[in-house]
């Protein structure tokens, strides 16, 4: 445990280091100074501040990540033998693998593939790791240009976000298209999206979930970008939040 617990805590540090530094970068913490005098210090002091509380947020939603998905299961299997020692381990490197994985830029060369088949594989495996149903609808096939893993990524995301704020009611995923574009819709039955949300969903660590990480979103973005795609976020007039990803058709 004790190992293990060290590792989870280097790994932490250093995540919040790489992000700390790219989050810097993005404010301008890591850019070169100008020679505008006492305004530009100003300028610069307010960039490092606001680093620094991005870096301190890094910290923070990685260290309740940690507790909860890692020292928590690996506590309470040391606690009670009844529990499985080597699940609660499992499941303490799957959560460190976790971190990796939002860390890494999406990447992949594109090919021609079907949209439907890419949903319907990203629905099955959710709902067959997450015990959810999700209602799929489609009209056929729609041929796009993509790197399938990295999109069926961003799908898994998404769904995930709509099961847990939509509190695993009411989701759906409908594949259609345009001239331009294959489009996936998918819609929870909750209570949609706050104006805070719609801001900020795609700021790293920003989330409402107690425990979570807040880089689903912003993961799922780059993801889809990458493949010439575009993700919009909405509320449905009827109630619900919607999240419409739309990629390059062939």
């Amino acid at each position: 445990m004790d190992a293990l617990t060290v590792g989870a805590v280097a790994v932490a540090v250093a995540v919040a280091a790489v992000v700390g530094f790219f989050l810097g970068r993005k404010t301008g913490r890591a850019s070169g100074g100008s020679t505008g005098g006492t305004p530009a210090r100003a300028e610069s002091s307010g960039q490092t501040t606001e680093a620094d509380a991005a870096f301190r947020l890094a910290l923070s939603r990685i260290g309740a990540y940690l507790r909860e998905n890692v020292d928590a299961p690996l506590a309470a299997a040391f606690k009670d033998r009844s529990l499985s020692l080597r699940r609660a381990a499992e499941d303490a490197v799957a959560a460190i693998d976790d971190l990796h994985f939002f860390l890494e830029e999406p990447e992949g060369e594109i090919h021609e593939d079907d949209l439907t088949r890419i949903v319907k594989e990203a629905v099955q495996a959710y709902e067959s790791e997450w015990d959810i149903s999700v209602l799929f609808s489609s009209k056929g096939s729609v041929p796009v240009r993509v790197n399938a893993d990295t999109l069926l990524d961003a799908l898994y995301l998404v769904l995930h976000n709509a099961a847990v704020f939509g509190k695993g009611e009411g989701v759906t995923s409908t594949v259609s298209s345009d001239d331009e574009w294959g489009r996936v819709l998918i819609r929870d039955g909750g209570p949609g999206f706050s104006a805070e949300a719609l801001s900020r969903a795609y700021d790293p660590f920003y989330t409402t979930s107690e425990g979570g990480l807040g880089l689903g979103l912003s993961h799922a973005r780059r993801a889809v970008e990458l493949q010439g795609g575009r993700i919009h976020l909405r509320n449905h007039a009827d109630g619900g939040a919607e999240v419409e990803i739309s990629v390059p058709l062939t």
